[in-house]
């Protein structure tokens, strides 16, 4: 058996619904609701595959810690805790074993304990959720969610203009929990800032930290834009934005049809 360095945290609020998962240590974080693409081409994981597809088609994915990336030893990788679920949506069968994948993410989760007794690592896992949003904390997280719609709207715009795109309008979700695991695939933010929106129980606490990520991001492409369009020397914030582009391909919010023809289309 085990565990991650960090000492197991209390049980939160938001937790529910203990199971056990095929985890994938990976260099990404997944969000619920994110699509995106693996190529399965390791022995161990090709079992994994092999066996989810016969079952529920779930498996985890957890983040590596940046010191774990280059390890020699991938069994003995440390990962964070709190990772999320994903769906296999499509199969393509390669030669030797090997296949393309394409995946969902279902739900955020918390690790309770690992084990090694398969070829591929598995968890005992917790569900987590935001906690529900009551009494005064309703209208914050309503006005932030509006912020942030804005925000986000502009960062697209500026973004697409940048890579000489256009789109007229943006059909977003107008639920702020929602709205907020979508904003948090997009951002051009590293990993590990990524993996702190994931851990996050309140939807404000989490709708406030990209309305500042937001602020910054499009600061940094106004400038870029009146820099000439990205022709002069990149800032790693600017190249960061750049990479954004790979998420918005690979994200597809089905609650947001104009969003996800969008984003799909791109």
């Amino acid at each position: 058996m085990d565990f991650p360095d960090d000492p197991l945290p209390p049980r939160p609020p938001g937790s529910h619904g203990v199971s056990e998962l095929p985890l994938f240590p990976l260099d990404l974080v997944l969000f619920p609701g994110m699509k995106m693409s693996l190529h399965i081409f390791e022995e161990r994981y090709k079992e994994m595959i092999g066996r989810c597809l016969d079952g529920s088609r779930l498996f985890g994915v957890v983040l590596l810690r940046a010191e774990q990336q280059l390890t020699n030893n991938p069994s003995r990788a440390k990962t964070f805790r709190v990772g999320c679920s994903a769906r296999i949506l499509h199969v393509e069968q390669l030669a030797e074993g090997r296949m393309n994948i394409e995946i969902e993410g279902v739900d955020r989760f918390r690790l309770i304990e690992q084990h090694e007794v398969e070829s591929y690592r598995t968890g005992i896992v917790e569900t987590l959720e935001d906690r529900p949003t009551v009494g005064a904390a309703i209208e914050i997280t309503e006005e932030l969610r509006e912020e942030v719609q804005t925000l986000l709207k502009e960062f697209l715009t500026r973004q697409l203009a940048l890579m000489g795109q256009r789109i007229v309008e943006f059909d977003l979700p107008k639920d702020p929990a929602i709205l907020s695991l979508i904003t948090a695939c997009i951002l051009p933010i590293e990993n590990g800032d990524k993996q702190t929106l994931l851990e996050m129980l309140e939807t404000a606490e989490r709708l406030d930290s990209e309305r500042d990520i937001l602020r910054r991001a499009i600061t940094r492409l106004r400038r870029s834009a009146a820099a000439g369009g990205g022709k002069h020397s990149k800032t790693k914030g600017e190249t960061q934005a750049d990479d954004t582009t790979d998420a918005m391909r690979s994200f597809e919010q089905i609650h947001a049809d104009r969003y996800r023809d969008y984003v799909c289309g791109n």
